[in-house]
């Protein structure tokens, strides 16, 4: 899996997810390298953000074999042991593209999301945070600038009241659809945008404006967006802080 280092000037650029639907959510189109992007797990059964990271990461993998001629790398810092390569591949990632990390302690993961993110062998690196002291989130935002590849957040709900050092902020909902949810043939989730785009620094208010519906499709693997009808009204999530 070595490779050699990302010249400096791919920072900021535009890569697709391989996904049009969610390229449209992305507030800039697709994803930013250099960047930290958050995906939260609203409340509720099956949130879906960690398989949609997975689903973006693949597509922006895929771009890059395109593009640059060899694999890309999808980095897993896994300090509690929840990813499985077997899921993951499931989603269209090949494990010839994926390095998975566990630290031992808290401090080996700070440390080790810091140092991969930093290094510009790596295209994506995911992990799961909880609460985060600013220093730490400021340091993985600068090691992202310097490695020039995508940090993906895995986050939990109650980090929205949370400053935060990612360019992107994405809330996932799981359990929606209602009556329909029966009639469904994959995962279905609502996505929106609580913060986002070139230069953003503060989060939306009432950041659900942007809510769409999305499906995993168990036949074909893709995902498709379904009309905003079938979409219920979500419970109130507040993005100041």
């Amino acid at each position: 899996m070595e490779r050699t280092r990302r010249p400096l000037v791919g920072h900021g650029q535009l890569v697709r997810t391989g996904h049009a639907v969610l390229d449209d959510v992305l507030p800039d189109g697709g994803l930013r390298r250099g960047t930290l992007l958050e995906w939260v797990n609203g409340e509720g059964p099956g949130s879906g953000a960690a398989t949609l990271a997975l689903l973006a990461a693949g597509g922006m993998l895929r771009n890059e074999s395109a593009v640059a001629g060899q694999p890309g790398t999808l980095a897993v810092i896994d300090r509690d042991g929840g990813f499985y390569m077997a899921a993951a591949a499931a989603l269209g990632l090949s494990s010839e593209k994926v390095l998975v990390v566990r630290p031992g302690t808290t401090s080996e993961w700070l440390w080790t999301v810091e140092q991969v993110l930093r290094s510009g062998a790596v295209d994506v690196v995911l992990t799961w945070a909880g609460a985060l002291d600013d220093r730490v989130f400021r340091r993985w935002q600068l090691a992202a600038e310097v490695g020039g590849g995508v940090g993906m957040l895995v986050r939990t709900a109650d980090v929205v009241r949370d400053g935060s050092w990612a360019a992107v902020r994405i809330l996932v909902r799981g359990g929606v659809g209602g009556e329909a949810s029966v009639r469904a043939k994959g995962r279905r989730w609502a996505v929106s945008v609580l913060r986002g785009g070139v230069g953003c620094r503060a989060e939306k208010a009432g950041g659900n404006e942007r809510e769409v519906l999305l499906e995993l499709s168990d036949e074909t693997g893709g995902l498709c967006l379904l009309p905003r009808l079938e979409c219920p009204e979500p419970a109130a999530v507040s993005a100041a802080g």
